[in-house]
Protein backbone atom coordinates (compact mmCIF):
# COMPACT_ATOMS: atom_id res chain seq x y z
CA UNK A 1 0.00 0.00 0.00
CA UNK A 2 1.31 3.47 -0.70
CA UNK A 3 1.49 5.66 2.29
CA UNK A 4 2.16 9.13 0.25
CA UNK A 5 -0.46 9.68 -1.97
CA UNK A 6 0.27 13.61 -2.03
CA UNK A 7 3.95 12.45 -2.97
CA UNK A 8 2.94 10.03 -5.91
CA UNK A 9 0.50 12.57 -6.94
CA UNK A 10 3.31 14.96 -7.44
CA UNK A 11 5.13 13.33 -9.22
CA UNK A 12 2.77 11.88 -11.48
CA UNK A 13 1.88 15.37 -12.16
CA UNK A 14 5.27 16.50 -12.98
CA UNK A 15 4.94 13.76 -15.49
CA UNK A 16 1.59 14.43 -16.85
CA UNK A 17 3.46 17.98 -17.91
CA UNK A 18 5.97 16.93 -19.08
CA UNK A 19 4.76 14.70 -21.71
CA UNK A 20 1.77 17.41 -22.54
CA UNK A 21 5.21 19.76 -23.13
CA UNK A 22 6.12 16.96 -25.58
CA UNK A 23 2.80 16.05 -27.42
CA UNK A 24 3.66 19.58 -30.07
CA UNK A 25 6.99 17.42 -31.48
CA UNK A 26 5.89 13.99 -30.63
CA UNK A 27 4.47 12.57 -33.46
CA UNK A 28 7.30 13.39 -35.43
CA UNK A 29 10.09 12.68 -33.70
CA UNK A 30 8.62 9.09 -32.49
CA UNK A 31 8.57 8.33 -35.97
CA UNK A 32 11.85 8.55 -36.88
CA UNK A 33 13.86 5.59 -35.69
CA UNK A 34 17.11 5.95 -34.24
CA UNK A 35 16.66 9.74 -33.84
CA UNK A 36 18.27 9.99 -30.38
CA UNK A 37 21.53 10.27 -28.72
CA UNK A 38 23.66 6.84 -29.40
CA UNK A 39 24.92 5.75 -25.86
CA UNK A 40 26.50 2.68 -24.54
CA UNK A 41 25.89 3.18 -21.21
CA UNK A 42 23.85 5.54 -19.01
CA UNK A 43 24.79 6.45 -14.61
CA UNK A 44 21.42 7.84 -12.76
CA UNK A 45 22.72 8.63 -9.47
CA UNK A 46 19.76 9.46 -7.58
CA UNK A 47 17.69 10.87 -4.23
CA UNK A 48 14.75 8.38 -3.35
CA UNK A 49 11.66 8.08 -1.09
CA UNK A 50 10.63 4.76 -0.13
CA UNK A 51 6.57 4.22 0.26
CA UNK A 52 6.12 0.91 0.53
CA UNK A 53 8.09 -2.36 2.22
CA UNK A 54 9.24 0.06 4.76
CA UNK A 55 10.45 -1.84 8.25
CA UNK A 56 8.23 1.00 9.98
CA UNK A 57 5.18 2.78 9.23
CA UNK A 58 6.96 6.06 7.80
CA UNK A 59 8.70 6.64 4.32
CA UNK A 60 12.79 6.22 4.18
CA UNK A 61 14.81 8.65 2.26
CA UNK A 62 18.11 7.31 0.45
CA UNK A 63 20.49 7.61 -2.56
CA UNK A 64 20.73 5.20 -5.57
CA UNK A 65 22.85 4.65 -8.65
CA UNK A 66 21.50 2.98 -11.71
CA UNK A 67 23.52 2.03 -14.89
CA UNK A 68 21.88 1.41 -18.23
CA UNK A 69 22.92 -0.66 -21.12
CA UNK A 70 21.69 -0.49 -24.28
CA UNK A 71 20.96 -3.43 -25.75
CA UNK A 72 19.86 -2.66 -29.10
CA UNK A 73 20.20 0.83 -30.74
CA UNK A 74 16.54 0.89 -32.48
CA UNK A 75 14.21 -1.10 -31.06
CA UNK A 76 12.21 -3.44 -30.87
CA UNK A 77 9.75 -2.36 -32.97
CA UNK A 78 11.83 -0.53 -35.53
CA UNK A 79 9.11 1.43 -36.92
CA UNK A 80 9.27 4.06 -33.71
CA UNK A 81 11.98 5.73 -32.40
CA UNK A 82 12.59 3.45 -29.23
CA UNK A 83 15.10 1.97 -27.65
CA UNK A 84 15.68 -1.39 -25.00
CA UNK A 85 18.20 -1.87 -22.35
CA UNK A 86 18.84 -3.47 -18.85
CA UNK A 87 19.49 -1.49 -15.38
CA UNK A 88 21.00 -2.83 -12.56
CA UNK A 89 22.34 -0.67 -9.60
CA UNK A 90 22.11 -0.43 -5.77
CA UNK A 91 19.59 1.53 -3.62
CA UNK A 92 19.78 2.72 0.11
CA UNK A 93 17.20 3.97 2.46
CA UNK A 94 17.00 4.79 6.16
CA UNK A 95 14.06 4.77 8.14
CA UNK A 96 13.53 6.11 11.98
CA UNK A 97 11.30 7.03 13.91
CA UNK A 98 11.86 8.02 18.16
CA UNK A 99 7.83 8.43 18.77
CA UNK A 100 5.61 5.45 17.65
CA UNK A 101 7.15 2.92 15.89
CA UNK A 102 4.11 0.55 14.81
CA UNK A 103 3.47 -2.52 15.29
CA UNK A 104 5.98 -5.53 13.84
CA UNK A 105 5.52 -9.32 14.07
CA UNK A 106 1.91 -9.07 15.62
CA UNK A 107 3.71 -6.98 18.67
CA UNK A 108 2.19 -3.35 18.91
CA UNK A 109 5.19 -1.10 20.87
CA UNK A 110 6.35 2.20 22.09
CA UNK A 111 9.80 2.65 20.99
CA UNK A 112 12.52 4.97 22.16
CA UNK A 113 14.42 4.59 19.39
CA UNK A 114 13.87 2.45 16.19
CA UNK A 115 15.83 2.72 12.70
CA UNK A 116 15.88 0.57 10.07
CA UNK A 117 18.02 0.58 6.63
CA UNK A 118 16.79 -1.31 3.39
CA UNK A 119 19.64 -2.32 0.70
CA UNK A 120 18.00 -2.88 -2.58
CA UNK A 121 19.74 -4.38 -6.41
CA UNK A 122 17.65 -3.79 -8.86
CA UNK A 123 17.94 -5.37 -12.20
CA UNK A 124 15.28 -4.29 -14.57
CA UNK A 125 14.43 -4.10 -18.24
CA UNK A 126 14.09 -0.77 -19.58
CA UNK A 127 11.78 0.22 -22.38
CA UNK A 128 12.24 3.72 -23.55
CA UNK A 129 10.36 6.06 -26.07
CA UNK A 130 11.85 9.13 -27.73
CA UNK A 131 9.32 12.12 -28.15
CA UNK A 132 11.58 15.23 -28.37
CA UNK A 133 15.35 15.90 -28.40
CA UNK A 134 14.45 16.74 -25.02
CA UNK A 135 12.06 14.47 -23.54
CA UNK A 136 11.77 10.74 -23.12
CA UNK A 137 9.65 8.22 -21.06
CA UNK A 138 10.36 4.60 -20.20
CA UNK A 139 9.30 1.40 -18.45
CA UNK A 140 11.15 -0.45 -16.06
CA UNK A 141 10.06 -4.23 -14.81
CA UNK A 142 12.07 -6.84 -13.13
CA UNK A 143 13.49 -8.21 -9.54
CA UNK A 144 15.31 -6.91 -6.97
CA UNK A 145 17.64 -8.69 -4.16
CA UNK A 146 15.90 -6.78 -0.75
CA UNK A 147 18.42 -6.68 2.16
CA UNK A 148 16.76 -4.59 5.44
CA UNK A 149 17.53 -4.60 8.93
CA UNK A 150 15.56 -2.79 11.42
CA UNK A 151 15.88 -2.55 15.67
CA UNK A 152 14.43 -1.06 18.13
CA UNK A 153 14.53 -0.52 21.96
CA UNK A 154 11.03 -0.04 23.81
CA UNK A 155 8.42 -0.93 25.98
CA UNK A 156 6.25 -3.87 24.85
CA UNK A 157 1.91 -3.92 25.75
CA UNK A 158 2.89 -6.19 28.65
CA UNK A 159 4.97 -3.48 30.04
CA UNK A 160 8.18 -5.41 29.93
CA UNK A 161 11.12 -3.73 28.24
CA UNK A 162 12.06 -5.22 24.77
CA UNK A 163 14.10 -4.56 21.94
CA UNK A 164 14.85 -6.28 18.44
CA UNK A 165 17.70 -6.33 16.01
CA UNK A 166 16.99 -8.78 13.00
CA UNK A 167 17.79 -8.84 9.20
CA UNK A 168 15.63 -10.55 6.25
CA UNK A 169 16.30 -10.72 3.03
CA UNK A 170 14.23 -11.60 -0.01
CA UNK A 171 13.90 -11.29 -3.89
CA UNK A 172 10.78 -8.27 -4.59
CA UNK A 173 9.32 -7.66 -8.10
CA UNK A 174 9.62 -4.16 -9.05
CA UNK A 175 8.76 -1.70 -11.60
CA UNK A 176 8.92 1.95 -12.60
CA UNK A 177 7.78 4.57 -15.07
CA UNK A 178 9.64 7.53 -15.49
CA UNK A 179 10.84 10.45 -17.90
CA UNK A 180 14.25 11.29 -19.11
CA UNK A 181 14.60 15.09 -19.60
CA UNK A 182 18.25 15.95 -21.29
CA UNK A 183 19.79 19.56 -21.14
CA UNK A 184 22.03 18.54 -23.57
CA UNK A 185 23.42 15.77 -25.15
CA UNK A 186 25.08 13.76 -22.79
CA UNK A 187 23.25 14.94 -19.30
CA UNK A 188 20.04 15.52 -18.08
CA UNK A 189 17.15 14.57 -15.34
CA UNK A 190 15.61 11.72 -14.02
CA UNK A 191 12.15 11.31 -12.78
CA UNK A 192 11.06 7.41 -11.48
CA UNK A 193 7.42 6.72 -9.92
CA UNK A 194 6.88 3.30 -9.25
CA UNK A 195 7.01 0.41 -6.98
CA UNK A 196 8.87 0.61 -4.18
CA UNK A 197 10.34 4.43 -4.23
CA UNK A 198 10.27 7.30 -6.21
CA UNK A 199 13.59 9.24 -6.99
CA UNK A 200 15.17 12.05 -8.63
CA UNK A 201 18.59 12.26 -10.19
CA UNK A 202 20.92 12.50 -12.69
CA UNK A 203 21.21 11.33 -16.39
CA UNK A 204 24.41 10.76 -17.45
CA UNK A 205 25.32 9.50 -21.07
CA UNK A 206 28.63 7.70 -22.15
Amino acid sequence: MIRSPALVKLFALGLGIASFLAAGAAAAQIKQPGNHPHYGLELDPHVLIQHDQTPFGDEGLGLGLRAVIPLMHNGPVPQINNNIGITFGADFAFFGDDDLCGRRGGVAYFADECSGTNIWFPVTGQWNFFFTPVVSVFGELGLALQYQRFEWEGVCDNGRACSSDATDTDAEFVFWGGARFLFSDRAGLTVRLGWPYVSIGASILF
